[in-house]
C-alpha cells in the first residue's frame, strides 16, 4: 500500500546568502510536491539571511531520504540543515479557530471529569463585536464603567475567601483588590522602612 503525502514544513538552513527560492524550490522538487517556499531578505534587501522554509507534500519514505541527502551536505559554498519546522503563526491560528469552532463531542454522563471539563469550555464564547471599548462608546457594552480619570474600565467578578461572590468596580474602589478583601495593611509612610541594614537581615 503506497504511503500517502503529508504536507509538512521543511526548515533548511546554512546555504549561501545569494541563493534563491526558485533554486531552494528546485532542490526539493525530486522528494516531492513544493507548495511555497519562504525565505527571509537580510535587512539590506539585497541578499538572504541563509535560511527559509519550504512546504512541501512529502511521503515519510521521501522525507526521510531528503533528510538523508542534504542534512551536512555541501551547496554553493554552505553547508545545508534540514529539518522539520513548526507551523507558521497564521496557519496554527487558523487551525484553532477551526478547532474552536467544532461542535463539542457528546459527553459521557458516567464520566464526572469529562462533564466538569464540559462545562469549563462551555463558559466561553466569541466575541460578536471586537472593536475598541473608549470613553465615548463603553456605554454598549456590558460591564463597563469610567473610572474618576474619565477612562473605560472593566468590572470584575470575584470570589471572597469567605465564598461571597462580588464584583469589583474600579471606579468606585480606587486603591486596590487588597482594600476590597480587606487584607492590606496600610501604613503612615513615617512607618516605612527607608533603610536596608544587611547584617540585620541575615541574623
Amino acid at each position: 500500500m503506497a504511503e500517502a503525502a503529508v504536507l509538512k514544513r521543511v526548515y533548511i538552513g546554512g546555504f549561501a546568502h545569494s541563493v534563491t527560492a526558485d533554486e531552494v524550490s528546485g532542490r526539493f522538487k525530486p522528494f516531492g510536491q513544493v507548495q511555497a517556499v519562504d525565505i527571509p531578505a537580510a535587512p539590506s534587501g539585497n541578499e538572504t539571511r541563509g535560511f527559509g522554509y519550504v512546504s512541501i507534500s512529502i511521503t515519510p519514505a521521501q522525507w526521510s531520504r531528503c533528510v538523508r541527502a542534504y542534512t551536512g551536505a555541501k551547496w554553493k559554498g554552505g553547508q545545508l540543515r534540514v529539518e522539520e519546522a513548526k507551523e507558521d503563526y497564521m496557519t496554527r491560528l487558523r487551525r484553532e479557530w477551526s478547532e474552536a469552532l467544532e461542535p463539542a463531542k457528546p459527553v459521557d454522563p458516567e464520566d464526572g471529569k469529562a462533564q466538569r471539563r464540559g462545562k469549563r469550555a462551555s463558559n466561553w464564547q466569541l466575541a460578536e463585536d471586537m472593536a475598541l471599548v473608549t470613553a465615548k462608546n463603553l456605554d454598549r457594552y456590558e460591564g463597563w464603567t469610567k473610572n474618576r480619570y474619565g477612562r473605560p474600565v472593566l468590572k470584575h467578578k470575584m470570589i471572597k475567601p469567605n465564598g461571597r461572590r462580588l464584583t469589583y468596580d474600579p471606579a468606585k474602589h480606587k486603591y486596590s483588590v487588597d482594600r476590597v478583601f480587606a487584607s492590606a495593611d496600610a501604613k503612615p509612610s513615617p512607618a516605612l522602612q527607608w533603610e536596608y541594614d544587611a547584617e540585620e537581615a541575615r541574623s
